[in-house]
């Protein structure tokens, strides 16, 4: 295929499993993008769906990868997706996101055109529809589906309550796109949800084989090597969960921890993490961010201020989101403290 300077071809990795409430709007939007199609290719890692996901999949000419279903989770499943790719850009798109408009590929890689500094790059905010979810609606107003992460500054997108780009990290340029370098320990939670990266150096530079990727490790890994420097894009992507209910929701978060944090640190032979929420530099802002949450002051505070921008009843879940955190992070901390020092007492 003929270089072309201002279109790089573009790898999607989409990691599915009984994703069928989703995924058709998500590949709808993909080949519908003013984009060369021929510069795309679609890679779906599915984990043993059946409820008509590959079925779906086939009617857009992306190619499937099935997965163990023992192994199936959403990482491993874009690692498989990964380790196919063969363009210069991956592009992480989720099933459940929608690309907002037909533009949206061509102005993504716009930072990757004009600066060869830049590695990654991912979409400024989250896309607020007014008429979604009422969960999805305060992800995408507040920027972050985690009220303790909100606090610490590792929020992955700007939460509508501000104009301007106000997360970590060192801006060293703001127009047409904001540019901005990032340390190991000011990091935010980027990754998933529409983040592109350079395939070479991703796969030159960090642990992206198959039961290695970890979505924001991989980030850190680049870092360690000197790159460092991401493009945060004035756009959206739609992130559809779909949570039914505030605790459905929380239930689905307390699993994710066990799965992917403390699982990873009873199990040697796992990845071991690189990203770290708390460290040592920020955990007295931890121990603050705690305090504020169960105030609910603050937070009611924040959900106001919030409301004089968006009018939107949705801020004002994030009282109730920011108590219910705090529970679910001290709930399974103290379980897998407990299963800990039984498996110690037992010999195990």
């Amino acid at each position: 295929m003929k270089h072309d300077a201002e279109n790089p071809t573009i790898s999607i990795v989409i990691a599915t499993y009984n994703s069928m409430r989703t995924i058709k709007e998500c590949l709808e939007s993909i080949r519908t993008q003013q984009y060369p199609q021929k510069n795309i290719e679609i890679l779906v890692s599915d984990g043993g769906s059946s409820d008509g996901t590959i079925e779906v999949i086939r009617q857009y000419g992306a190619q499937i990868y099935r997965v163990d279903p023992k192994k199936q989770n959403a990482e491993y499943n874009k690692s498989v997706g990964i380790a196919h790719a063969k363009n210069e850009i991956i592009a992480m798109i989720d099933h459940d996101n929608v690309l907002p408009h037909s533009k949206w590929l061509k102005k993504m890689v716009r930072p990757f055109v004009e600066n060869p500094k830049v590695v990654g790059a991912e979409t400024l905010r989250y896309s607020y529809d007014p008429k979604g979810s009422l969960l999805d609606r305060y992800f995408a107003l507040f920027g972050s589906g985690d009220p303790l992460v909100w606090f610490l500054g590792k929020t992955d997108r700007l939460s509508y309550m501000f104009d301007r780009y106000s997360l970590s990290g060192e801006v060293i340029q703001e127009f047409p796109y904001y540019v901005v370098r990032f340390s190991e320990d000011n990091m935010p939670t980027i990754g998933a949800n529409g983040f592109l990266v350079r395939r070479d150096l991703l796969m030159k530079y960090a642990m992206a084989r198959p039961g290695e990727y970890l979505d924001m490790d991989v980030n850190i890994d680049l870092i360690r090597k000197g790159y460092n420097t991401f493009a945060f894009v004035d756009d959206g992507i739609l992130h559809k969960t779909g949570y039914g209910s505030i605790g459905y929701y929380f239930r689905r978060r307390m699993l994710f921890m066990r799965q992917y944090h403390l699982a990873r640190e009873k199990d040697r032979h796992r990845t071991p993490r690189r990203f770290h929420m708390v460290s040592s530099r920020n955990f007295l802002r931890l121990i603050f961010a705690i305090f504020l949450s169960v105030t609910v002051v603050i937070p009611l505070a924040l959900s106001i201020r919030g409301w004089m921008k968006v009018r939107d009843n949705a801020w004002f879940l994030h009282p109730v989101m920011a108590v219910g955190f705090v529970f679910i992070y001290a709930w399974v901390i103290i379980e897998h403290r407990m299963h800990s020092y039984a498996n110690y007492i037992l010999g195990k």
